[in-house]
Protein backbone atom coordinates (compact mmCIF):
# COMPACT_ATOMS: atom_id res chain seq x y z
CA UNK A 1 0.00 0.00 0.00
CA UNK A 2 2.67 2.12 1.19
CA UNK A 3 4.55 1.26 -2.13
CA UNK A 4 1.39 2.12 -4.14
CA UNK A 5 0.74 5.59 -2.79
CA UNK A 6 4.49 6.35 -3.42
CA UNK A 7 4.44 5.51 -6.70
CA UNK A 8 1.33 7.42 -7.24
CA UNK A 9 2.11 10.41 -5.09
CA UNK A 10 0.49 13.02 -7.83
CA UNK A 11 -2.49 11.42 -7.97
CA UNK A 12 -3.10 11.06 -4.12
CA UNK A 13 -2.29 14.47 -4.29
CA UNK A 14 -4.46 15.37 -7.10
CA UNK A 15 -7.62 13.54 -5.00
CA UNK A 16 -6.72 15.01 -1.39
CA UNK A 17 -6.96 18.49 -3.01
CA UNK A 18 -10.09 17.60 -4.54
CA UNK A 19 -11.73 16.64 -1.44
CA UNK A 20 -10.47 18.94 0.51
CA UNK A 21 -11.61 21.65 -2.09
CA UNK A 22 -15.25 19.98 -1.76
CA UNK A 23 -15.52 20.24 2.33
CA UNK A 24 -14.40 23.94 1.50
CA UNK A 25 -17.26 24.73 -0.54
CA UNK A 26 -19.65 22.49 1.38
CA UNK A 27 -18.28 24.69 4.42
CA UNK A 28 -19.06 27.71 2.60
CA UNK A 29 -22.17 27.36 1.05
CA UNK A 30 -23.32 26.43 4.60
CA UNK A 31 -21.88 29.34 6.07
CA UNK A 32 -23.50 31.63 3.62
CA UNK A 33 -27.16 29.67 3.70
CA UNK A 34 -27.00 31.02 7.55
CA UNK A 35 -25.76 34.29 6.99
CA UNK A 36 -28.90 34.47 4.96
CA UNK A 37 -30.97 32.95 7.18
CA UNK A 38 -30.21 35.07 9.96
CA UNK A 39 -30.56 38.72 8.27
CA UNK A 40 -34.53 37.30 6.66
CA UNK A 41 -37.08 39.39 7.92
CA UNK A 42 -39.22 37.28 10.23
CA UNK A 43 -43.21 38.88 10.48
CA UNK A 44 -45.01 36.98 13.60
CA UNK A 45 -49.34 38.24 13.41
CA UNK A 46 -50.65 37.06 16.58
CA UNK A 47 -54.17 37.94 18.68
CA UNK A 48 -53.67 38.63 22.12
CA UNK A 49 -55.66 39.73 25.07
CA UNK A 50 -58.60 38.03 24.44
CA UNK A 51 -60.44 36.57 21.26
CA UNK A 52 -63.14 38.44 20.49
CA UNK A 53 -63.29 42.37 18.93
CA UNK A 54 -61.66 43.20 21.95
CA UNK A 55 -58.55 41.41 21.12
CA UNK A 56 -55.40 42.71 20.62
CA UNK A 57 -53.73 42.17 17.04
CA UNK A 58 -49.96 41.95 17.57
CA UNK A 59 -47.16 42.45 14.49
CA UNK A 60 -43.84 41.06 16.35
CA UNK A 61 -40.14 40.92 14.71
CA UNK A 62 -39.09 37.93 15.30
CA UNK A 63 -36.00 38.29 12.96
CA UNK A 64 -32.26 39.19 13.76
CA UNK A 65 -32.46 42.19 11.67
CA UNK A 66 -34.80 45.45 12.64
CA UNK A 67 -37.14 46.38 9.59
CA UNK A 68 -39.60 48.82 8.87
CA UNK A 69 -43.60 48.26 8.47
CA UNK A 70 -44.85 50.00 5.91
CA UNK A 71 -48.47 48.75 5.15
CA UNK A 72 -51.04 47.07 6.91
CA UNK A 73 -53.83 45.08 3.94
CA UNK A 74 -56.84 43.44 4.76
CA UNK A 75 -58.56 41.53 2.54
CA UNK A 76 -62.18 40.53 3.72
CA UNK A 77 -65.00 38.15 2.88
CA UNK A 78 -68.23 39.45 3.32
CA UNK A 79 -71.50 38.53 1.77
CA UNK A 80 -69.81 35.70 -0.68
CA UNK A 81 -67.60 39.13 -2.09
CA UNK A 82 -64.51 39.58 -1.86
CA UNK A 83 -62.70 43.22 -0.99
CA UNK A 84 -59.59 44.27 0.01
CA UNK A 85 -58.31 47.74 1.86
CA UNK A 86 -55.44 49.23 3.01
CA UNK A 87 -55.69 49.82 6.69
CA UNK A 88 -52.10 51.53 7.92
CA UNK A 89 -54.04 54.40 9.15
CA UNK A 90 -56.03 54.73 12.38
CA UNK A 91 -58.23 57.09 10.85
CA UNK A 92 -61.02 56.35 12.70
CA UNK A 93 -59.06 57.95 16.05
CA UNK A 94 -59.15 61.53 16.71
CA UNK A 95 -56.03 63.18 16.69
CA UNK A 96 -56.92 65.34 19.77
CA UNK A 97 -57.59 61.95 21.63
CA UNK A 98 -53.94 60.92 21.36
CA UNK A 99 -51.00 61.96 23.05
CA UNK A 100 -48.60 61.51 20.11
CA UNK A 101 -48.91 61.76 16.66
CA UNK A 102 -47.51 58.01 16.15
CA UNK A 103 -50.82 56.39 17.56
CA UNK A 104 -52.77 57.07 14.36
CA UNK A 105 -50.54 54.60 12.36
CA UNK A 106 -49.30 51.33 12.21
CA UNK A 107 -46.11 52.32 10.40
CA UNK A 108 -43.22 52.53 12.05
CA UNK A 109 -39.31 50.69 12.61
CA UNK A 110 -39.45 47.38 14.60
CA UNK A 111 -36.25 46.51 16.41
CA UNK A 112 -35.26 42.89 16.72
CA UNK A 113 -37.47 41.41 19.34
CA UNK A 114 -40.02 43.77 20.09
CA UNK A 115 -43.61 44.29 18.99
CA UNK A 116 -45.86 46.80 17.81
CA UNK A 117 -49.63 47.15 19.02
CA UNK A 118 -51.79 47.51 16.23
CA UNK A 119 -55.30 47.95 18.05
CA UNK A 120 -58.25 45.46 18.63
CA UNK A 121 -59.81 43.66 16.03
CA UNK A 122 -62.61 45.35 16.54
CA UNK A 123 -61.49 48.27 16.06
CA UNK A 124 -59.93 47.10 12.90
CA UNK A 125 -63.01 46.01 11.20
CA UNK A 126 -64.53 49.27 11.88
CA UNK A 127 -61.23 51.03 9.84
CA UNK A 128 -62.32 47.91 7.63
CA UNK A 129 -65.63 49.61 6.98
CA UNK A 130 -64.28 53.09 7.16
CA UNK A 131 -61.71 52.87 3.93
CA UNK A 132 -64.13 50.37 1.55
CA UNK A 133 -65.02 52.12 -1.10
CA UNK A 134 -68.19 50.44 -1.11
CA UNK A 135 -69.93 50.36 2.28
CA UNK A 136 -69.22 46.92 4.67
CA UNK A 137 -71.21 46.19 7.13
CA UNK A 138 -68.40 44.75 10.36
CA UNK A 139 -71.32 42.62 11.31
CA UNK A 140 -71.50 41.03 7.75
CA UNK A 141 -67.51 40.31 7.61
CA UNK A 142 -66.87 36.54 7.54
CA UNK A 143 -63.38 36.42 6.98
CA UNK A 144 -60.37 39.01 7.14
CA UNK A 145 -56.61 38.03 5.95
CA UNK A 146 -54.04 40.55 7.03
CA UNK A 147 -50.79 41.40 5.53
CA UNK A 148 -48.11 43.07 7.34
CA UNK A 149 -45.48 44.64 4.44
CA UNK A 150 -42.37 45.50 5.55
CA UNK A 151 -38.94 46.65 4.37
CA UNK A 152 -35.12 46.35 5.89
CA UNK A 153 -32.33 48.63 5.74
CA UNK A 154 -29.77 46.01 3.94
CA UNK A 155 -32.39 45.55 1.28
CA UNK A 156 -34.70 47.46 -0.86
CA UNK A 157 -37.03 44.46 -1.30
CA UNK A 158 -39.45 44.00 0.71
CA UNK A 159 -41.04 41.49 2.70
CA UNK A 160 -44.23 40.55 4.35
CA UNK A 161 -45.85 38.00 6.59
CA UNK A 162 -49.95 36.93 6.31
CA UNK A 163 -52.33 35.68 8.65
CA UNK A 164 -56.20 34.60 7.86
CA UNK A 165 -58.51 34.97 10.94
CA UNK A 166 -62.52 33.23 10.71
CA UNK A 167 -64.95 35.49 12.48
CA UNK A 168 -67.09 33.00 13.83
CA UNK A 169 -70.08 34.37 15.86
CA UNK A 170 -72.95 32.55 18.28
CA UNK A 171 -75.11 33.47 20.83
CA UNK A 172 -74.52 37.35 20.51
CA UNK A 173 -71.03 36.11 20.65
CA UNK A 174 -67.72 37.37 17.88
CA UNK A 175 -64.33 35.70 18.07
CA UNK A 176 -61.35 36.08 15.44
CA UNK A 177 -59.88 32.63 15.33
CA UNK A 178 -56.55 31.88 13.04
CA UNK A 179 -56.89 29.79 10.42
CA UNK A 180 -53.06 28.81 11.10
CA UNK A 181 -50.75 29.06 13.81
CA UNK A 182 -47.78 30.06 12.05
CA UNK A 183 -47.65 33.17 9.99
CA UNK A 184 -47.26 32.68 6.34
CA UNK A 185 -43.75 34.10 5.34
CA UNK A 186 -43.76 35.83 1.51
CA UNK A 187 -39.93 36.20 0.45
CA UNK A 188 -40.31 35.17 -2.92
CA UNK A 189 -39.36 37.34 -6.05
CA UNK A 190 -43.37 37.13 -7.51
CA UNK A 191 -45.16 37.52 -4.24
CA UNK A 192 -42.87 40.62 -3.43
CA UNK A 193 -43.56 42.25 -7.09
CA UNK A 194 -47.30 41.17 -6.41
CA UNK A 195 -47.15 43.40 -3.59
CA UNK A 196 -44.82 46.39 -4.85
CA UNK A 197 -47.81 46.65 -7.57
CA UNK A 198 -50.72 46.36 -4.72
CA UNK A 199 -49.91 49.23 -2.80
CA UNK A 200 -48.01 51.57 -5.39
CA UNK A 201 -51.83 51.06 -6.96
CA UNK A 202 -53.09 52.39 -3.59
CA UNK A 203 -50.62 54.94 -3.79
CA UNK A 204 -51.81 56.15 -6.96
CA UNK A 205 -56.05 55.67 -5.58
CA UNK A 206 -55.11 57.94 -2.66
CA UNK A 207 -53.93 60.86 -5.04
CA UNK A 208 -56.76 60.41 -7.34
CA UNK A 209 -59.03 61.04 -4.43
Amino acid sequence: MIEWIGTNSELVNIVINAVLTLVWIVYLNLFLHGIVRTRRPMIMISRGAGSGPEARLFISNMGAEPFYVTALIADVRCGGQERSVTITQNDEIQADDLDTPSARTNEGPLGAGSYMDAGSFGALMDRIALHTDAKVDPESIERVTLTVVAATGHSAAISAGVKTYRVLRKEGATMFHPEHLSTQQLRNRLSRRRLLKRLNRDLQAELRA
